[in-house]
């Protein structure tokens, strides 16, 4: 049972306790500058995949439709069926990349200011001047890219929009006539999507390439286990 005395011992200890506890936890939530770094560049390598998935679900979507159109079975409902499968993957695949278009922007911006933060607590001139040109160096470089994410997403909606549109013409007339109809249509997306391909390839590229630029960490290849460094010379060495 606790006397009258160690109660008042308690609670003149207390408040010590209270700020040493405080101080343990800010060390422990302390968040270092390229921590926010590998968050973004993991991002962007999110990024760089889903980009990827989305290319993929394009190309199944333009090959299950040339199939339907240049090799029709006597039933072509099985290959109606798989075209608007694989279309409605490919719209999924859209939405995602988007939504991760957009959290590789909002880790991006938190990294730079986190950057601005600490750059402000550096003394020597000419450290921080070298800091603010790295700093400007990657800002232009994940703009760039972020620029042309969103220039090949605007291209991938309207030729989605195309694919439904041909998809709703051929629900009504799904015959050999009907597939005739559409045939120069399809040859002109198909040609439509290769170009699109190109661009989402090199949008992959790019943002891998960034994302292990702003990472502190070696990432291996898929070849080998060899660790190894940025292949990006944007944004290399940190």
């Amino acid at each position: 049972m606790n006397t009258p005395r160690n109660s008042r011992a308690l609670l003149h200890a207390l408040p010590g306790f209270i700020l040493l506890l405080a101080l343990l936890l800010a060390a422990g939530c302390r968040t270092h500058g390229y921590d926010k770094g590998d968050v973004a560049g993991k991002s962007l390598r999110k990024a760089a995949a889903e980009v990827q998935a989305e290319s993929r679900a394009l190309d199944a979507t333009v090959e299950a439709l040339n199939d339907l159109v240049a090799h029709p079975a006597p039933d072509l409902k099985p290959q109606f069926r798989r075209y608007s499968e694989a279309l409605a993957r490919l719209e999924t695949a859209a939405v995602k990349t988007e939504r991760t278009r957009e959290r590789m922007e909002s880790k991006s911006a938190k990294y730079f200011t986190t950057w601005d933060k600490q750059m402000a607590e550096i003394n020597y001139g000419i450290v921080r001047e070298q800091s603010e040109a790295r700093r400007s160096e990657v800002t232009n470089r994940i703009h760039s890219i972020n620029s042309r994410y969103q220039d090949a997403q605007a291209v991938v909606r309207p030729l989605i929009t195309y694919f439904n549109d041909i998809r709703t013409a051929l629900s009504v007339d799904l015959t050999a006539a009907g597939l005739e109809s559409v045939r120069s249509i399809v040859n002109n997306a198909d040609g439509n999507s290769r170009k699109v391909q190109m661009a989402l390839g090199r949008l992959t590229e790019d943002l891998t390439a960034s994302g292990t630029g702003l990472s502190s960490e070696a990432v291996r290849v898929r070849e080998g286990d060899a660790p190894t460094q940025a292949t990006d010379p944007s944004i290399g060495n940190k």
